[in-house]
């Protein structure tokens, strides 16, 4: 209770001075391939969301590759594939996206997060040989057969492939160096559960993962409410915690300054995170250029910006517990935590947005 005092007490007077910290705005751009999943996990909106505006959908190889290169012309040095509610490995020519990644030259690295359910072996074994390939993040939900049925609303033959792909990787890795790709398994599951004293099968597999020093290892039962998506009656049976819609703002989100997302449809989403729906569209790749759309010049955008900045919210925003706000010091994705990322003033920010 005190440090969300302290944290806001710091962003209260940081408004007042115009003090803020935006983390660099060209460091990362996501880039949806596919919005489709092979799950339909409770807590997560992918199976809410309105499928009439932003219908289930693979993005095609030759704008991918445009994509890329418009995201690239523009600055940006590294990319993320997560897509917003979906898994990477749901789009059947991811590999071959990969591949095309692999050849940019002005590409620093590209990273996702997947359920490790839909990829084969052979995919498996591809992933150590890509060399733009910095970081991957497994998300495991429930700590057994019963509890990930429960949370992912999965089948048995998805948990059975999940032990697999899990037992197959580890084997894979016994005789591989990874050198400095990281990995992170993330695991989704109930209050009070220690994977130290689970003997689960998955639990198992987990551990003896874990003693490679290059894969990392998180926690969580505190889950975020998908700007207000997700409800509690949709998590009752899971014993986690939702967290609370009535977050404190104070000033503009970093998000729709330094995480973007190009949805699956080329709807430019100022929101890479938490907004299902895309309800803060800022433009269409179909109709405009990356470098006319992600502009201040543009004045969905610009308005956005505005909004934000005078504490005025978009609905998806002001129930949204993902908020990040720029006049405080806040964590940078999982991919970036080791590195020194460069922090922006909004003037800064917005000088760098007028330029395009």
């Amino acid at each position: 209770m005190i440090k969300k005092f302290i944290k806001s007490l710091i962003a209260k007077l940081n408004y007042l001075f115009e003090i803020q910290q935006i983390p660099d705005p060209l460091n990362n751009i996501n880039i949806e391939t596919t919005s489709k999943c092979n799950l339909s996990c409770k807590f997560c909106a992918y199976d809410k969301r309105d499928l009439e505006k932003v219908p289930l959908t693979t993005m095609s190889i030759e704008n991918f590759d445009e994509i890329v290169n418009q995201s690239l012309n523009l600055g940006y040095k590294n990319i993320g594939l997560t897509p917003t509610t979906g898994d990477i490995f749901m789009d059947k020519g991811i590999m071959k996206k990969l591949n095309i990644l692999e050849l940019k030259s002005l590409l620093d690295g590209y990273y996702f997060y997947t359920n490790f359910i839909p990829i084969n072996e052979d995919n498996i074994k591809k992933l150590f040989y890509l060399k733009k390939l910095k970081s991957f993040g497994i998300s495991i939900y429930g700590h057994d057969e019963e509890s990930f049925k429960l949370y992912s609303n999965g089948s048995i033959n998805s948990y059975n492939k999940l032990i697999k792909n899990l037992n197959f990787l580890l084997n894979y890795i016994k005789n591989f160096n990874l050198n400095n790709l990281k990995i992170e398994i993330s695991q989704r599951t109930k209050r009070g559960f220690e994977l130290g004293k689970s003997e689960s099968e998955l639990s198992t597999i987990l551990k003896k993962l874990l003693s490679n020093k290059n894969i990392e290892y998180s926690q969580n039962s505190e889950f975020n409410n998908w700007g207000g998506i997700v409800k509690e009656h949709d998590i009752k049976d899971l014993d986690i915690k939702l967290n609370d819609t009535n977050q404190k703002k104070i000033g503009s989100c970093s998000l729709i300054y330094s995480r973007m997302m190009i949805g699956a449809n080329g709807l430019v989403n100022a929101c890479a995170c938490r907004d299902a729906n895309f309800t803060l569209a800022i433009g269409d790749l179909n109709k405009n250029k990356l470098n006319e759309i992600i502009n201040i010049k543009n004045k969905k955008y610009k308005d956005l910006i505005d909004r934000q900045e005078k504490n005025d919210f978009p609905d998806v925003c002001k129930s949204c517990d993902f908020y990040r706000s720029i006049y405080t010091k806040n964590d940078f994705i999982w991919s970036f935590r080791d590195k020194k990322i460069k922090k922006y003033s909004l003037k800064e920010t917005l000088k760098l947005l007028n330029e395009r």
